[in-house]
C-alpha cells in the first residue's frame, strides 16, 4: 500500500521540473528571435543596380568630354583660319621683299651695262709738286657712282663688291676702304642698266667732267666701256639704319 504523502511530493517535483523546462525553452526562443533580428542584413543595391549607376556616371563623363572636344575643335578651326590669313599676308610680303631685294642690293643680279676703270697716274711726279694729283681719290669714285645712280643703274659694284645707298666710300692713303675691306687701284666700277642712259649720265655730270679733265692733265686712268653682261652679287653687310630716321 502506497504512501499518500510520498506521492504528493513526487508529483509536485515533476510539475516544478516541467515548469522550469518550459520557461527555459521560452527564453531560448526569445533569444534566438532577437539574434535573428539583429543579424538580418540591411537594404543594399543589387549587382544590376550598381552596374546601371556606373554606366550613367560614365555616360555623363563621356558627354562632358565630347563637349570639351567640340570646343577645342572650334578653337583650332579659328586658329587655322587666322594662321591661313597670316600665311597669305606673309607670302605677299615675301614676294614683295623678293621683288625689291635686288634693288636694295640684297639679291644677286646680272645684265647689260657699262664698266668704268679708274687708275692712278703713270707719271712719277706731279707738275704741281703735289703727289695727291697722281692718285684716284674717294671723291672721284663717289662722282662716278652717283652719276651711275642718276643714270638709272639697277646695281653698282666696285671691284666686285656690291654698293648700296648706305655704302660709304672712303680712301685711306691710296687705298679704298669699302665695307670693311681694303682695295688697291685700279678701281673697277660696274653698273647694270641701259648703256645709253648710263653713258649720258656720266657725260652730263659736272664732277665726272672735272675728273676727266684732271685725268687728262695728270695721266690718270679713266676708261668707260660697254658691257654685254655685268654680274652683281648680293650685298654681304648690314643694311639697317643706325642713326637716320624719317623726317617729321
Amino acid at each position: 500500500m502506497s504512501n499518500p504523502e510520498h506521492d504528493r511530493t513526487g508529483r509536485t517535483g515533476q510539475m516544478k521540473s516541467s515548469a522550469a523546462l518550459l520557461a527555459g525553452l521560452i527564453l531560448l526562443a526569445f533569444l534566438l528571435t532577437q539574434a535573428a533580428r539583429q543579424t538580418k542584413p540591411g537594404p543594399r543595391l543589387s549587382r544590376t543596380d550598381r552596374l546601371v549607376s556606373l554606366i550613367r556616371a560614365e555616360d555623363d563623363r563621356t558627354t562632358r568630354l565630347r563637349d570639351e572636344v567640340e570646343t577645342l575643335k572650334e578653337q583650332l578651326a579659328d586658329l587655322e583660319v587666322g594662321a591661313a590669313g597670316r600665311e597669305d599676308r606673309l607670302k605677299k610680303i615675301r614676294a614683295l621683299i623678293d621683288g625689291l631685294a635686288p634693288y636694295a642690293g640684297l639679291g644677286a643680279v646680272a645684265g647689260p651695262g657699262i664698266r668704268v676703270e679708274l687708275r692712278d697716274s703713270t707719271m712719277r711726279e706731279s707738275p704741281t709738286g703735289d703727289p695727291n694729283d697722281l692718285v684716284i681719290h674717294e671723291e672721284d669714285l663717289q662722282a662716278v657712282v652717283n652719276a651711275l645712280w642718276a643714270g638709272g643703274a639697277e646695281a653698282v659694284t666696285i671691284n666686285g663688291e656690291r654698293v648700296t645707298t648706305l655704302t660709304a666710300i672712303r680712301c685711306v692713303g691710296n687705298t679704298l676702304l669699302l665695307h670693311g675691306s681694303v682695295y688697291s687701284p685700279p678701281y673697277k666700277v660696274a653698273a647694270i642698266g641701259s648703256h645709253g642712259r648710263l653713258t649720258a649720265a656720266l657725260n652730263a655730270d659736272d664732277s665726272v667732267e672735272r675728273l676727266r679733265i684732271v685725268a687728262e692733265k695728270f695721266k690718270l686712268g679713266f676708261a668707260v666701256t660697254k658691257a654685254e653682261r655685268v654680274s652683281a652679287p648680293a650685298f654681304r653687310g648690314i643694311t639697317a639704319l643706325r642713326f637716320a630716321k624719317l623726317a617729321g
